[in-house]
């Protein structure tokens, strides 16, 4: 049987990552486990930036590794999960010249400055993903329509 193909369009995948507020951050600590924290993040022109603070477990991780794996999703019943698989290098700190700031202002603070902004610790890390994996559910049905039709046009 055909593999269903319910992965999101670059367009969709924009939009999702525009609205969803939280992603898991994985990173391998020293001991080789995972290590897996929820930050708030922006998707700016295909670029992945989380905030966070320099010196924690996380920063510290992905210094000494920065092979990350990030996963955004949401939806509660079956037919309505979606989200999105990022891989890549999790390290480099993100000039800020203000554009994320106030990116992360829109999103989470209704266009008012964030909290963090005055932070002296505050970090901001990019990730331009090698690969994104993405699924949309909601998509089952048409998917299986799709498939149905397939068939019946090769019978």
């Amino acid at each position: 049987m055909a593999k269903l193909d319910v992965s999101m369009d670059d367009g969709e995948l924009a939009a999702f990552l525009a609205t969803t507020w939280t992603a898991r951050v994985a990173s391998t600590g020293p001991d080789g486990w995972p290590h897996v924290v929820p930050l708030w993040f922006v998707w700016m022109q295909g670029t992945l930036v989380v905030n966070t603070t320099r010196g924690n477990r996380t920063v510290r991780n992905l210094q000494a590794d920065p092979r990350s794996a990030v996963t955004i999703d949401d939806g509660e019943q079956y037919d309505e999960l979606r989200g999105a698989v990022l891989r890549g290098d999790l390290a480099e700190a993100a000039d800020d010249d203000g554009a994320i700031t106030a990116a992360f202002g829109d999103k989470y603070f209704g266009g008012n400055q964030p909290h963090f902004a005055s932070w002296r610790n505050r970090l901001f890390l990019r990730m331009e993903p090698e690969r994104i994996s993405s699924w949309d559910f909601r998509k089952i049905p048409e998917a299986l329509a799709r498939r149905e039709a397939e068939r019946n046009r090769g019978a």
